[in-house]
């Protein structure tokens, strides 16, 4: 009997380790629309769903979050509210400096440090400002690397905006993502791909991306849902092309945070989320 209550107790002391270890991570991806047509957008104008972007942000809380199609004065804003916590890293797709639309990813600076990062276009000269293939934009893909300072673990995440679905540049693009990923990595790195795909992820160009290794952490995680990611602002019918895509992660919940923050919309995309364990 006390053998196994010595059992019990160790068990139990290993499980409280375990959990104790544990660095829980929250990852939000969010298509915010630029501000390039005030006007246009009406009621739904940045000035307008500024305030309600800081406070989903300051609810939901991540350690990291990509957004896609910022223009810097949108970018400032978030700088300013959150100054004290959160770092940016990417550049403007247009010059590579601030200009243009920025694929940007924030880090919580109090838990992560930077290994490296990159921004590269989405095109067959990647480390140039290009525009790629039939696209008729500029695109980037930004990739940080980062260690968790507390854990020593280390987290690969890219952030992107893929050209229209059927597209060649969308295409090409999943193939080159799929090959900075494996120039970035190693085949134990902790991977996260998130961002605006224009596309479900049944579709065949995705395949690179499967071959080698990533997952759709929609469909594998512990906990889920299938909600249209684009809302159109309520005047189309939605669709789910906001993803992401994971490996060597097991996503203990996956969320499409459709809440009210303050205005109906805080975006024509509604952000998704990932939590899991490092």
């Amino acid at each position: 009997m006390k053998k196994i209550l010595l059992l019990i107790i160790l068990i139990a002391g290993v499980a409280q380790l375990s959990s104790i270890n544990a660095q829980q991570v929250k990852v939000i991806s969010f298509n915010i629309r630029n501000n390039k047509t005030p006007k246009e957008d009406g009621e739904n104008a940045w000035f307008k769903r500024a305030g309600a972007v800081v406070k989903m942000i300051e609810k939901e809380n991540p350690d990291l979050f990509g957004v896609q199609e910022a223009l810097l004065d949108q970018l400032s804003y978030i700088d300013r509210n959150f100054y004290r916590r959160y770092r940016r890293i990417g550049a403007g797709a247009d010059n590579g400096l601030t200009r243009g639309e920025h694929n940007a990813i924030y880090y919580d600076k109090t838990k992560y440090k930077v290994i490296s990062n990159k921004t590269r276009w989405l095109s067959v000269t990647p480390q140039r400002v290009s525009i790629g293939w039939d696209a008729t934009s500029y695109l980037t893909a930004v990739i940080i690397k980062l260690r968790e300072i507390s854990t020593g673990k280390e987290i690969c995440y890219l952030n992107t905006q893929l050209f229209r679905d059927g597209s060649i540049s969308h295409t090409e693009s999943v193939k080159l993502i799929a090959r900075l990923i494996q120039e970035e990595t190693s085949s134990n790195t902790m991977v996260i791909i998130g961002g605006s795909f224009d596309s479900s992820l049944d579709r065949d160009d995705y395949k690179p991306l499967y071959d080698i290794g990533m997952t759709s952490a929609r469909d594998n995680a512990e906990r889920t849902d299938y909600r249209n990611t684009f809302n159109a602002f309520g005047n189309a019918r939605g669709s789910m092309i906001d993803h992401f895509l994971v490996r060597n992660i097991e996503v203990e919940r996956f969320k499409t945070l459709n809440k009210n923050y303050g205005v109906k919309y805080i975006s024509d995309h509604y952000p998704i989320e990932i939590i899991f364990n490092l």
